[in-house]
């Protein structure tokens, strides 16, 4: 009974509210922006100057502005999904308050790092930065992704009878959600 009526009555979590359902029915249009990091525009105004070929270097400022226009409707796409979602919104606000400094710490085997050195294949730090960030979204996907198939598994739960109710898929799927924010919490260093 008192399952029932848990239930019965779910968090706002997991009510659709109006609000939420006018958002997604704006139109889509892809803005241009120049926010693609220092340290991306520095990289290409590098590789641009170790080019002698005039073609080569407009092929690259090409490249270059290709890579700012896909970054703009990127950004323009996120910020939609945002709109939708407060928890994606929030995650996402964590991520643009974090800071990076100008080098890291290479976590690999003395072997590895001896290889990597020998090699020249140690990862700039814009590859490292991305990783982050890209291990960053991985989380908070897996995260929300755990938190949409909740709201699913409570509303299914929600239809059948008291004596019928079977809560260990939201349990389970809660901890998957509670194990992807822990893991993108643990990504953010103590100092």
């Amino acid at each position: 009974q008192d399952l029932n009526q848990l239930l019965a009555s779910p968090p706002k979590l997991f009510l659709a509210t109006e609000k939420e359902n006018s958002r997604n029915r704006g139109g889509t249009f892809a803005q241009l922006t120049p926010s693609v990091s220092n340290a991306n525009k520095n990289q290409y105004t590098a590789n641009r100057n170790e080019i002698s070929n005039i073609g080569n270097k407009l092929s690259a400022m090409l490249n270059q502005a290709d890579v700012e226009r896909q970054w703009g409707m990127l950004q323009y796409a996120e910020s939609k999904r945002e709109e939708s979602s407060e928890m994606r919104a929030a995650y996402n606000y964590y991520t643009r308050q974090l800071t990076f400094g100008n080098n890291y710490v290479l976590t690999a085997s003395k072997e590895d790092k001896k290889r990597m050195i020998r090699n020249d294949e140690l990862p700039s730090l814009t590859a490292v930065i991305a990783s982050d960030l890209d291990l960053r979204d991985l989380y908070r996907n897996q995260f929300l992704t755990a938190i949409e198939d909740v709201r699913a598994e409570v509303v299914y739960q929600t239809k059948k009878r008291a004596e019928d109710v079977d809560v260990s898929d939201v349990v389970d799927l809660m901890n998957q959600a509670f194990m992807a924010s822990t893991k993108w919490w643990d990504l953010i260093s103590p100092d």
